[in-house]
């Protein structure tokens, strides 16, 4: 997909971060932007901000793990503006951070997987069938992580490990069938966002009975902290732009990961064990 003006744009988790720069850059390149997001006022400033640059946008709050409100988004914009060309699933939240893995609660899978990976899920199943009716050129943007090419180190890796899969699926299904839609899994590092911050609008029935943990409340914070030291959204959407352009089925955001993607790599074909295979740290060197 080269060209964007006039065409239509949908954006998921468009309140803030990532989500609300790639909505801002998609209006600054003609298109006509839909967004969603969980969080009603954040949602609404990002419409009030393309409309007041001349965007033609439409907004709808939008819990990106039920499958009927992503399709009613869909519906929405098309509705409004007709063929649907491009959509960046975007939301996401940190999931749980609370300990080893076999403590977590059937909960936190449920929230942590509904928002990271089945909304995914959802939004491919629901925007892929009506991009290929329409039969323009069309673009999926699924936004994965560093952490799906490293070692995965919780269940937020867990589920971005899963989505660039899915990524790598859904563009072989598309080259097979010769569809003139292009997919780009992004993997972006440090970016300055409000990703630890995903749990505000963990849904009540979702909730374990005795709330987060002492330890996992000062991983959240310091995770937090180092993200907002990272790289601007914006920059991340002006690599968005190119690599959609350029029909890239991988966009790293740096390359500050390398060493990582490489150990891992390297462990695999190694048939590694222990610690060659298990040891790679995150970004703050936790676990």
């Amino acid at each position: 997909m080269e060209e964007f003006a006039g065409k239509t744009a949908v954006v998921t988790g468009a309140g803030s971060g990532m989500g609300k720069a790639f909505a801002l850059r998609w209006g600054a390149e003609g298109m006509n932007v839909v967004i969603g997001d969980i969080q009603q006022d954040a949602l609404d400033a990002t419409v009030a901000e393309l409309a007041a640059a001349g965007v033609p946008v439409l907004g709808l709050r939008t819990d990106v793990s039920k499958l009927s409100d992503i399709e009613a988004l869909a519906d929405a914009a098309e509705d409004r503006f007709g063929p649907i060309h491009l959509v960046n699933n975007n939301a996401g939240v940190e999931g749980y951070l609370d300990g080893p893995i076999w403590a977590a609660t059937a909960k936190d899978w449920d929230w942590t997987l509904s928002v990271n990976l089945m909304s995914v899920v959802y939004g491919v199943r629901t925007f892929v069938p009506r991009m290929l009716a329409h039969g323009e050129p069309g673009h999926v943007v699924n936004t994965c992580s560093m952490t799906s090419v490293i070692a995965a180190t919780n269940m937020y890796g867990i589920c971005k490990h899963a989505i660039l899969a899915l990524t790598e699926v859904l563009a072989a299904d598309l080259a097979a069938a010769g569809a003139p839609i292009g997919v780009t899994g992004l993997c972006p590092g440090i970016i300055a966002t409000n990703l630890f911050h995903g749990s505000r609008n963990r849904q009540a029935a979702l909730r374990n009975d005795e709330g987060m943990s002492a330890s996992g409340a000062e991983l959240r914070d310091r995770m937090h902290a180092t993200l907002s030291k990272g790289m601007p959204p914006s920059e991340v959407a002006d690599k968005l732009v190119t690599a959609v352009r350029e029909g890239a089925l991988y966009l790293l955001t740096d390359h500050e990961w390398d060493s990582r993607i490489e150990a891992r790599h390297a462990a695999i074909m190694a048939g590694a064990v222990g610690p060659a295979a298990t040891g790679a740290l995150d970004a703050e060197g936790v676990r």
